[in-house]
């Protein structure tokens, strides 16, 4: 029984994926920063305090940016449109009108990964 406990207490303590209900913006991207976790026995941790650009299709120069907050939750107001999204590693995104994308990171090998979600 005390081993059932502990799993069930260890299984509690994972990384909280559920963000939407921390989401101001109307339009633009959001998502969750992760360190991730490839050894044995470690989980993932969310990433706060990260810095993310993105970059318009169009201009080599930044186009806004954000800091991820305690919680790895990061979002950013833009206009529709098509722009690249970047931490340690960047992805193409397209915003469209009157709407929110989520793109979730999780660090790893070779500056970690973007997903859509």
């Amino acid at each position: 029984m005390r081993y059932l406990l502990f799993a069930l207490l260890l299984g509690g303590c994972g990384l909280d994926r559920n963000i939407e209900g921390k989401v101001t913006i109307d339009q633009g991207v959001y998502g969750l920063l992760v360190h991730g976790c490839d050894s044995s026995g470690c989980q993932d941790q969310p990433a706060g305090g990260e810095h993310v650009t993105v970059y318009s299709a169009s201009a080599s120069s930044a186009y806004a940016n954000a800091d991820s907050d305690s919680d790895g939750v990061y979002q950013i107001n833009l206009p529709a449109g098509d722009y690249t999204l970047c931490t340690y590693s960047c992805t193409p995104i397209s915003v469209p009108d009157a709407s929110i994308v989520r793109y979730d990171w999780t660090s790893g090998p070779g500056g970690g990964h973007w997903q859509r979600n």
